[in-house]
């Protein structure tokens, strides 16, 4: 399931080592696009429940992480494998559900 967590407990997870990509998405509450993201975010997280971490970071409560991550629009994702050598994938706006599985599936 998808897990609200501060900024040191999200650097941590991303530095340590994990077997599953890690998506961070950074939400607020007032964000419509966030909302109706939420819900597909929730379908992915059951659907990949032992091959995906996600985590959600509320931009009101973490505005200074969110700053240094460059989060200028909502939601933004960033999905992070668990191979170092791979750059992270960032989107920004609503997306679709199938394109979170491509980038699972094939880009991580």
């Amino acid at each position: 399931m998808q897990k609200k967590k501060t900024a040191e407990e999200i650097q941590e997870l991303v530095r340590g080592e994990r077997t599953v990509p890690l998506i961070l998405d950074f939400y607020a509450t007032w964000c419509g696009p966030c909302i109706l993201m939420a819900q597909e975010l929730e379908m992915l997280a059951v659907e990949y429940e032992r091959n995906a971490m996600i985590v959600k970071v509320d931009t009101d409560d973490e505005y200074e992480f969110a700053r240094d991550m460059q989060v200028r629009g909502l939601p933004t994702l960033f999905f992070i494998s668990p191979d170092p050598s791979k750059d992270a994938i960032r989107t920004e706006g609503l997306i679709p559900i199938e394109m979170m599985r491509d980038i699972l599936n094939n880009d991580m």
